[in-house]
């Protein structure tokens, strides 16, 4: 993976649709200012190629980046592992869910914030204290 630094994520949004681009830099924005220690680089492994990954260890905890020409895409793996944020947000994500954990939409503006802050906010602590413990214990 390679890093992201200020300078490298608009180079990353540079050739984006501007819908693209403003998702990519709203999510940044929203996970980094709500869990700082993630570490965040753009993917270059076989899964998810090109997305910008913020990690706790080895463990991929959010994905962002374009889905074809206009679109946004937005794994959450907080929200994958946690019945209590699936049934407290799913019904506000579903027009945008395309998966278990993964959310398509063309603008940020769309989304529903509350929902989002909520996930990266107290979904964030908890996920990373689960898989830090499963890879010590593993």
């Amino acid at each position: 993976m390679v890093g992201v630094q200020p300078a490298e994520l608009g180079a990353y949004v540079a050739d984006l649709h501007e819908d693209q681009a403003a998702a990519v830099l709203g999510l940044h924005a929203l996970v980094t200012a709500a869990a700082p220690d993630l570490g965040v680089a753009v993917n270059d492994g076989k899964w998810l190629r090109g997305l910008i990954f913020f990690s706790a260890g080895p463990n991929m905890v959010y994905a962002v980046g374009p889905k074809g020409t206009t679109k946004t895409v937005f794994h959450m793996m907080p929200f994958y592992g946690s019945p209590v944020l699936q049934e407290r947000h799913g019904p506000a994500l579903a027009p945008f869910l395309t998966g278990k954990s993964c959310i398509t939409f063309r603008r940020f503006d769309d989304l529903p914030a509350e929902a989002l802050t909520d996930i990266v906010g107290r979904g964030t602590p908890v996920f990373v204290q689960l898989v830090t413990k499963a890879n010590t214990d593993g």
